[in-house]
């Protein structure tokens, strides 16, 4: 811990020299136009560079004890292999206020408004805080294109606020998750689904449909159903007489629900001379660990969905 204190403690005392060092020089540039102020300049340099020296020590002290109780349950050894890791750290107070903030972080964050990212990364903590007083947590944020998954630590902030709320301290670590969620995303989309599509209505057809007309009317279902599957670049196989059995990528699903499974209108859009509608039922799942599960568990869907059917229709 003592690397890590005097590294960034070092960046601090580094400005406040700069700002002395001003502060000097106009001092020397004002006693040369007017002698009478050299001994006000003295004293105020004086008065400058204790109270630096001072307050220094005391954010120093705060600055400390924050990464202490931050840190509490972790060695010494651990706490330095977390300051030197190669995951952004940020120490941040819950009004905004940046303590420090580690060479990772800033590489990460370059050319990035990260200050408008952490705004509302810790005003969301900061309720969640005071809504579950809990003292560790786990975020997901979107900060420019990518996923970061951020952990983090809760300590009381140590200064009185005049408007007397609640401020914290928190110590946070971001995640890189993209590539994660990427091929998570991935492996989702190229899981398989299993779909049972059956015409309800076969028999009557077949009874009702003069014979010309039944070959060209089973021949314009069967087209409109293998150019349904054929958009996802399915597998569809006729399994029975008025069933077929349909495999495709999961990421196609979500596309079908947005259309409503429109080869349901478009089945029933099919004319025949006698005026009987022709009727589609579609059951689709992705639930079961094998093909062979969700094409037996698409059988049970399908069983509920045709008794369905056939309690409006009378059947």
């Amino acid at each position: 811990m003592s690397d890590f204190n005097g590294n960034f403690i070092g960046k601090i005392i580094a400005k406040v020299r700069i700002y002395l060092a001003i502060i000097v020089i106009l001092c020397i540039i004002l006693c040369i136009y007017d002698l009478r102020w050299i001994m006000p300049s003295i004293v105020l340099i004086l008065l400058v560079s204790v109270y630096t020296f001072l307050e220094n020590g005391k954010k120093k002290n705060e600055i400390v004890n924050h990464i202490e109780e931050l840190t509490m349950d972790v060695s010494t050894a651990s706490k330095s292999t977390l300051v030197n890791s190669p995951i952004p750290l940020v120490l941040i107070e819950t009004n905004g206020n940046i303590i420090w903030r580690s060479k990772k972080f800033t590489e990460v964050f370059s050319g990035i408004e990260i200050n408008t990212y952490l705004n509302s990364i810790v005003k969301e903590i900061k309720l969640d805080i005071e809504n579950n007083h809990t003292q560790e947590f786990i975020k997901q944020f979107n900060i420019n294109g990518k996923t970061y998954r951020i952990r983090g630590a809760i300590s009381k902030a140590k200064k009185k606020d005049r408007k007397k709320q609640k401020e914290y301290v928190l110590i946070l670590y971001f995640i890189d998750d993209t590539k994660y969620n990427e091929l998570f995303d991935k492996y989702n989309n190229e899981t398989t689904c299993v779909g049972i599509a059956v015409i309800d209505n076969y028999d009557d057809i077949i009874q009702t449909a003069m014979p010309e007309e039944k070959i060209e009317l089973l021949a314009s279902i069967e087209k409109s159903i293998m150019d349904w599957a054929a958009e996802t670049g399915g597998l569809i196989i006729k399994n029975e007489r008025n069933m077929f059995i349909y495999v495709f990528e999961q990421q196609y699903l979500s596309k079908m629900e947005k259309d409503k499974f429109n080869i349901l209108d478009k089945i029933k859009s099919l004319e025949t001379n006698s005026k009987i509608p022709v009727t589609l039922s579609v059951a689709v799942t992705n639930d079961g660990k094998t093909d062979y599960e969700k094409y037996k568990n698409a059988l049970v869907s399908m069983e509920m969905v045709l008794r369905t059917w056939w309690g409006s229709s009378g059947y």
